[in-house]
């Protein structure tokens, strides 16, 4: 069975397409062949349910189906306009089968997806308020497709192709997309449940099990058909976290906060950094989160993202709350003269963290070139340099550890973003760049941090 239905907006022929040989991902590059010029939309408007029960989740309106991205190798629902306001915000989203019973504890439906990125602890609103914040990105790097799992679940190692994957975003009482926020989602043990086509969505865990044979991780989620009380909810969190036999305790807590460079949009398979600086790590049960996000800057942690953070502060565990930021190429790249906003703004963050309590550690990466910021010695590249200047010098004073990207001898340089094998779009960086330099990098300073 193929993977999923699409068209594009120039032709609405529809067109099958399939996963991959190896990784078992949804052929996105494939289907981008489909194009009929630049400005053509390839979109998706089925997605089969692998399990044969015929419970495809679909989307019949054009101007409502989620879009692939190639450049990402995603789906996306809930794009936001151009000028990325709310407003007239165009809604992308699947409608849940008519066929999907509701069986579970509250009469919820168990949803099980699998991930190749390090998505431990997400939860659908795991970045709110951002100026993303309507966007959902059904898988980063393997969209999946679907299969609903019974109330009494017994494989609790589903296969790969058989489960849906994503992450989201979805923010306001009127976010668009497949997730329509329904009230506040501050908390992550008692969450508002977030209205989806057909019932509501909320989390089932916080935490997911790591399956090192097929390279998944496992979260859950449920939906319900109505909207559910917060013990209802929690109920069925833990139910699924007893039915998936999903950790609930961790000696380490690693939250690795940033750009699209900490999200991973370049890397294959569980290769992000937070998936390979963690293993590098020795810490036996480290819980890990990956809040990077496309496009942010430091500005926008400091304002948006600081109460999400601190949510994740864990004072249960018997190690260390170790917070790994690396954040600030994007606000150089909007403009010059930023170097010291930037680092008041990592300062505060800093500040912000540590005030949790004594558990935490914080490392700070320092900025890389970039191909926008021009050649050595540009004006945003003396902005670049600036930073990490202060990055280093304010280090031992603020009390963090430094993951000096920078200084690396290859990584470093400007004229290493033309090497495409190291930078594919001078911007990101490859899975072999991640593998070489920037993972051990940013495995030492958790290492340094963690002992500190």
């Amino acid at each position: 069975m193929p993977a999923a239905a699409s068209c594009s907006t120039s032709d609405s022929a529809e067109m099958d397409i399939g996963f991959r040989t190896i990784s078992r991902k949804i052929d996105i590059a494939t289907a981008m062949a489909f194009k009929q010029s630049a400005s053509d939309t390839i979109l998706v408007k089925t997605w089969y349910d692998q399990s044969g029960n015929g419970n495809h989740a679909t989307q019949t309106t054009q101007a409502n189906m989620p879009r692939l991205l190639a450049g990402r190798n995603a789906i996306v629902a809930g794009t936001r306009r151009a000028d990325n306001t709310q407003a007239n915000a165009i809604p992308r989203y699947f409608n849940i089968p008519a066929g999907v019973a509701f069986d579970r504890l509250g009469n919820t439906k168990l949803m099980v997806f699998a991930s190749s990125v390090s998505l431990q602890g997400m939860t659908p609103y795991e970045f709110p308020n951002n100026a993303q914040s309507d966007a959902l990105l059904l898988s980063q790097s393997n969209a999946m497709s679907i299969r609903w799992y019974p109330g009494a679940v017994n494989d609790k190692t589903p296969a790969a192709k058989d489960v849906l994957e994503f992450y989201g975003m979805g923010t306001g009482a009127t976010g668009s997309g497949i997730f329509r926020t329904t009230g506040s989602k501050s908390t992550i043990t008692a969450p508002t449940t977030l209205a989806i086509a057909g019932g509501y969505l909320g989390f089932s865990s916080v935490a997911s099990a790591w399956n090192k044979a097929a390279r998944q991780d496992y979260c859950l989620f449920a939906i319900y058909p109505s909207q559910l009380t917060d013990t209802q909810i929690t109920d069925a969190r833990t139910a699924a976290i007893a039915a998936f036999g999903i950790p609930t305790s961790f000696d380490n807590n690693l939250v690795f906060v940033g750009d699209s460079i900490t999200e991973g949009v370049y890397t294959d398979d569980c290769k992000t950094l937070p998936r390979l600086a963690s293993a590098a790590v020795s810490a036996s049960n480290k819980q890990i989160w990956n809040l990077g996000i496309a496009g942010q800057t430091m500005a926008t942690i400091a304002t948006n993202q600081a109460a999400r953070e601190g949510t994740l502060y864990s004072g249960s565990i018997s190690g260390k709350n170790v917070f790994h930021l690396w954040a600030g190429t994007n606000d150089i790249l909007a403009g010059t003269g930023v170097a010291s906003t930037i680092m008041g703004q990592i300062q505060t963050w800093v500040a912000n963290r540590k005030a949790q309590g004594s558990s935490v550690r914080c490392v700070v990466g320092t900025c890389l070139p970039r191909t926008g910021f021009g050649a050595a010695g540009s004006a945003k590249d003396l902005d670049r340099q600036d930073l990490n200047t202060q990055i280093r010098n304010n280090a031992s004073v603020n009390g963090y550890t430094v993951a000096d990207f920078a200084a690396d001898a290859v990584l470093g340089l400007v004229a290493t973003t033309a090497d495409t094998s190291i930078y594919p779009d001078g911007t990101h960086l490859s899975t072999a760049a991640y593998e070489q330099y920037a993972a051990p990098i940013s495995a030492a300073a958790i290492i340094a941090a963690l002992a500190a």
